[in-house]
């Protein structure tokens, strides 16, 4: 008869009362500990699509992409909240036919800014209204294809800058600007295009 040795036997008991234990229906589940304050709101990121005119970025003009945070929490990417900005330039449309709308446009005081009409192949009108200072909104009465469609236009001597952009396909706004985001009115003769390609 073959006989266990006590080490032989002891080990044996070690083993198992090692595994037992470590089974974790054997173990005790802790307490959840206390749930932490709610953290503040995380800001808005937003993206701003511009009509770049052509020049040293975009030779044939084209798109300025900006982004950034809305740390005003105004709903609009401001100019000192521009974190980044990219350009997405068009190609040499020189062989490419389009229809056109050119007019001059003036604007005093408070009043709606007036077009001149220079050209009009496109056949439609646009009414401007002043939104608030420097801020202008155009409304046509016939729509455009987005896709097809660049904005051109020249700052007038009495201001720093301009910024149009297409809100849909039957409206566009220009901004006038006198400095870093400081909006003014009263301009004479800005030279504004409307350019639909075939």
């Amino acid at each position: 008869m073959k006989t266990i040795t006590p080490y032989k036997f002891w080990a044996l008991i070690f083993f198992l009362t090692s595994f037992l234990a470590c089974s974790p229906e054997d173990g005790v589940d802790g307490t959840n500990g206390t749930d932490g304050a709610d953290g503040a709101d995380g800001l808005n990121s937003l993206i701003s699509t511009l009509i770049e005119q052509p020049g040293v970025n975009c030779s044939n003009g084209g798109f300025k992409i900006e982004v950034g945070l809305d740390t005003n929490e105004n709903g609009q990417l401001d100019a000192n909240e521009v974190d980044t900005s990219e350009f997405l330039c068009n190609g040499d449309s020189s062989g490419l036919t389009y229809s056109s709308y050119v007019s001059l446009i003036s604007q005093t005081g408070t009043e709606d800014p007036q077009s001149n009409i220079v050209e009009n192949s496109l056949g439609l009108s646009i009414n401007w209204t002043r939104e608030t200072q420097g801020q202008y909104i155009g409304t046509m009465d016939n729509t455009i294809t987005i896709g097809k469609t660049v904005i051109f236009f020249t700052t007038p001597t009495t201001h720093t800058g301009v910024r149009g952009e297409l809100v849909g396909n039957n409206q566009v706004r220009i901004e006038m600007q006198n400095g870093t985001n400081v909006f003014t009115d009263n301009f004479t003769n800005l030279s504004f295009e409307l350019r639909e390609y075939e």
